[in-house]
């Protein structure tokens, strides 16, 4: 069964239970990116992204570094919300495959979970990730290991943003998504001189020529 069948099967099923079970979590195949369902698949009393509230992802660096680690926080806002939820994945741009390594945030592993599906990882609340706390709002840290490929890629969340009344009605969803990119040389990082000194910044966007062929070692 391909995975946007097993995601539709997925959807028609929990619109038949009651929307309680979306505490625990959604199932993987709900983050909104690449032809996926996002949570609107089950919560669909609004018009998506459209409920006056939003969700935000932080910590996506510009430039990711292989093997770095990156605290990410997914916030999600909406007046009068009771109970929140998330999903979000990490992919390359170009062909939809998972990149790198998504993790609880430091202290959430009772708060965050993370599921895999046709190799791909999906992180997403917990029940105990689902209170609300202050000023209407639901946060959320994940750890991500930048994978070591040098290729963009692309962060999607899908959250919920329900009114605790067990059904899909009086819910609000929205999506959100992040690029980073990889190191301008291709080779993990800035290219830097015997010193440490940055050649992008000492020589603008291209080193000369000469550099190039003799190395850095020549500055």
């Amino acid at each position: 069964m391909s995975t946007t069948l097993t995601a539709a099967v997925l959807a028609t099923t929990v619109r038949l239970v009651a929307s309680h079970a979306y505490a625990e979590g959604a199932p993987p195949g709900f983050s909104g990116g690449f032809k996926e369902e996002s949570c609107y698949a089950c919560h669909f009393h609004a018009e998506l992204d459209a409920g006056g509230g939003r969700v935000t992802i932080e910590g996506v660096p510009a430039t990711f570094a292989a093997g770095q680690r990156y605290t990410l926080t997914v916030t999600l806002t909406q007046s009068g919300m009771k109970r929140a939820g998330f999903q979000l994945t990490a992919r390359f741009t170009d062909s939809g495959v998972h990149a790198g390594i998504l993790a609880p945030g430091p202290g959430e592993g009772e708060r965050v979970g993370v599921e895999s599906q046709s190799a791909v990882q999906y992180a997403g609340q917990e029940h105990a990730g689902s209170s609300v706390g202050a000023s209407d709002t639901a946060r959320w840290t994940i750890e991500w290991t930048a994978p070591d490929r040098d290729a963009p890629l692309i962060f999607h969340a899908s959250a919920n943003a329900a009114d605790g009344n067990e059904r899909a009605d009086g819910d609000f969803v929205y999506t959100v998504t992040r690029e980073s990119a990889p190191p301008r040389d291709g080779c993990g990082g800035t290219r830097t001189d015997r010193r440490g000194r940055s050649l992008h910044g000492v020589f603008g966007e291209r080193p000369p020529a000469w550099l190039n062929e003799f190395g850095p070692s020549a500055a």
